[in-house]
């Protein structure tokens, strides 16, 4: 646990992100989106009674970076299908504006293999 390269810290951090968004506390509204990449996963959890909707979208090789486009269900996230949206890492804390299902990712395992996205209201924008 104390080593350097420790997992502890990035996992305190997911713990945090679960604890603070009532979408990931739930396991009814999971759905998987399309990527055109098959080294990228991409799925979200939306609670629409409390306003809040979380995409991640993984990495799945280890050694390099991956990028692609994603297709989202924007139904299944509670938007329009033409919506431009805010989306928030809560990982990173960088913040985006994305238009419609289709946007697009790029993640370095090196640096950050994950994004866990905040959607609309719970994006902070």
């Amino acid at each position: 646990m104390d080593r350097p390269d420790s997992l502890r810290h990035f996992l305190e951090r997911l713990n945090d992100i679960r604890r603070a968004h009532v979408a990931l506390q739930r396991n009814e509204t999971l759905r998987f989106h399309h990527v055109d990449n098959d080294q990228l996963v991409c799925w979200s959890k939306h609670a629409g009674n409390a306003g809040d909707a979380v995409l991640c979208v993984v990495n799945l090789d280890p050694w390099s970076s991956q990028a692609g486009w994603t297709w989202l269900d924007l139904e299944a996230l509670g938007l329009p299908g033409d919506a431009k949206f805010a989306v928030h890492d809560l990982l990173t804390d960088a913040r985006y504006e994305w238009h419609g299902p289709r946007n697009f990712v790029e993640l370095d395992p090196r640096s950050v293999p994950a994004h866990v996205l905040a959607i609309g209201r719970g994006a902070g924008a």
